[in-house]
């Protein structure tokens, strides 16, 4: 409490004020806002999902109509070749018609074809002529059906491959059949191939299968009519392929895994006639898209309808794109929830503020009182921070002590059984009894490795000028001292000085140089070098063994070792104990390598002072 000067009225206290709103109103923009951006980005992402998809859709539309395309023009193909028989012979034979067929191999290479046939185009005098032929050549009575007189006729003659249902269509007079009728007449008077709308063929008399036929006009060889007139003067007949349309579109599409469905209708005439339609066609009404494709073929339109399959099937990205908005709006609840959070702690805060502010301006003795519980509480915080190291301190001397102990006792115990009863014991016993020796020594290897590791972090800096040359110099000539017959090409930069701890960075020199020399051992070339890098980085490089760089981040953890002790013995502690070393001197170090290749350890120290 501030004092009051002589003739000055004590300060009014001032009332509290009342906590705004303004955090509780920014915590709701926060929502409203966040929300409004993960729906319109979910939107937009599902958007473009869906626009992805429908075009691999309709790509997958435009490949279907040109499969059934191609399949169509392998048909014109079989159907000119039987015209082109006629142009090389005025009239086929029977047989000759047989041979050629066969030689197409139609049943195998275009199953939905029921035959390649031809079908006279002839005035009833040329009828009785014809029939004259037909008994003339050995044939018996060719019969015309249905019977009656008529202007022109159109009996099938020929019809092949010779099965039980071509053969009883032979005689059937198409022109009598105002659909086929039509079809030959466009045929007959454009010179083209034409098409037939939906008839029932004859081989499916006693089946409703929709059946299509591509008619080829066949005039007298050696004329090329340009003339309708001229075209109907010259006409001999038609060659035509009768087909299935159920057959034809599942030989068509039989290369191609499909995912979509569609109807295909014949709408050359004013009312569209259906010719065929997938059969889950009529159950896939959830579909996501829909297109429809329009062509023409030898005189006909087609309309193909497309729909896809339902949305998860058609676009399965979307169903990941519902589990971001999900995390999305998660996510923006959360952010409500801190923001809330954060304005009642500022509303919280202004009311303690408030508080506080009149309580210290009415007395300045709670204020010291305050300051005294404060240096109260780190006191004790300060009492509890020694009895922790205090504790640490005794779990040390425990281990380094107390469990020392029960070592010391399992290797004595195990040593005279060893010497004295060695005899009684089996060769597998005697292997046990040097398992528990080893294990033993083992344990007390990485309890003093504990006890060293727990010191680094404990011990007093004390930092000086180092020449770090001439410290890894003494370190290679003990290594040399300690295995007299190795061979080690070793490569130590000059003039290499920092300032550090001499005990610690001895350790951290002793450390790497000691791995390098360790991992190398299997090398006859083995290479050691210690410089610095043009970064300011000093480094320990070697030829031996490496390691896998994806687990780097395992060497600089207690205990954990990439190699196991057959090969290299160790107790794991040695990076993490350099780690630790380099750390407390305020560098860093990166570990690189390869297996079989060498590996090398990058680490930064304080520079030498100029003093």
């Amino acid at each position: 409490m501030e004092p009051v000067e002589p003739g000055r009225e004590p300060a009014q206290e001032v009332a509290p004020r009342r906590p705004g709103r303004t955090g509780f109103v920014l915590a709701l923009v926060v929502l409203v806002c966040s929300l409004l951006l993960v729906v319109l980005s979910w939107r937009a992402a599902r958007e473009r999902e869906l626009a992805a998809s429908q075009a691999e859709f309709e790509a997958a539309t435009r490949e279907t109509v040109d499969l059934l395309q191609q399949r169509l023009v392998n048909y014109e193909l079989t159907v000119r070749g039987g015209v082109a028989l006629f142009a090389t012979v005025a009239r086929p034979s029977p047989l000759q018609w047989r041979a050629f067929v066969d030689g197409l191999e139609l049943p195998q290479r275009f199953p939905a074809l029921t035959g390649l046939g031809f079908a006279a185009y002839v005035t009833p005098h040329g009828l009785e002529r014809l029939q004259l032929e037909s008994r003339a050549a050995g044939y018996g009575l060719f019969n015309v059906w249905p019977r009656g007189i008529r202007a022109q006729y159109g009996p099938i003659l020929y019809l092949e491959p010779r099965t039980a249902e071509n053969i009883s269509a032979l005689g059937f007079d198409m022109y009598s059949e105002p659909v086929r009728r039509a079809a030959m007449d466009a045929a007959r008077d454009t010179g083209t191939l034409r098409m037939s709308g939906r008839v029932r063929l004859l081989q499916d008399a006693d089946r409703d299968v929709a059946g299509l036929l591509i008619y080829a006009p066949v005039y007298r060889a050696g004329d090329a009519p340009s003339s309708i007139r001229a075209r109907r003067m010259s006409m001999q007949g038609w060659v035509y392929v009768p087909f299935r349309v159920n057959r034809y579109v599942e030989v068509a599409l039989r290369p191609m895994r499909r995912e979509l469905h569609f109807r295909l209708y014949d709408i050359t005439e004013a009312k569209p006639e259906l010719l065929y339609a997938d059969p889950g066609f009529e159950q896939n009404g959830h579909h996501a898209f829909a297109h429809s494709l329009t062509t023409e073929h030898y005189g006909r339109r087609w309309r193909f309808d497309f729909v896809s399959g339902p949305e998860p099937v058609a676009a399965p990205a979307i169903a990941a794109l519902r589990n971001t908005l999900v995390v999305g709006l998660f996510a923006s609840l959360l952010l409500f929830g801190i923001a809330w959070s954060m304005a009642l702690t500022e509303a919280r805060a202004q009311r303690i503020a408030a508080r506080m502010t009149a309580a210290h301006r009415r007395s300045e003795a709670h204020v010291l009182a305050l300051n005294r519980s404060l240096e109260a509480r780190v006191a004790v915080r300060t009492r509890e921070l020694s009895e922790a190291n205090r504790e640490l301190e005794s779990f040390a001397y425990s281990v380094s002590h107390d469990l020392r102990a029960p070592l010391r006792a399992i290797e004595g115990f195990s040593g005279v059984l060893g010497e004295r009863y060695a005899a009684i014991l089996d060769e597998t016993g005697r292997d046990y009894l040097g398992r528990v020796r080893n294990a033993a020594s083992r344990m007390g290897e990485l309890i003093d490795a504990l006890l060293k590791l727990s010191r680094l972090g404990r011990s007093e800096l004390k930092l000086e000028p180092l020449d770090l040359s001439r410290i890894a110099t003494e370190i290679v000539e003990e290594l040399h001292a300690g295995e007299p017959g190795r061979e080690v090409a070793v490569d130590i930069g000059s003039g290499l000085r920092a300032t550090g701890d001499p005990v610690l960075v001895r350790s951290l020199l002793q450390n790497l140089i000691g791995n390098a020399w360790k991992f190398t051992r299997s090398r006859d070339d083995a290479q050691i070098e210690f410089a610095a890098n043009l970064a300011g980085e000093f480094f320990v490089r070697d030829n031996g063994a490496g390691f896998n760089e994806a687990y780097a981040d395992k060497l600089f953890r207690p205990f954990q070792r990439l190699h196991d002790d057959t090969g290299f013995v160790g107790d794991g502690i040695g990076l993490a104990s350099v780690k630790r070393i380099v750390e407390r001197h305020g560098g860093t170090i990166r570990a690189e390598g390869q297996e079989g290749e060498g590996a090398a350890f990058y680490f930064s120290l304080p520079a030498e002072s100029g003093e």
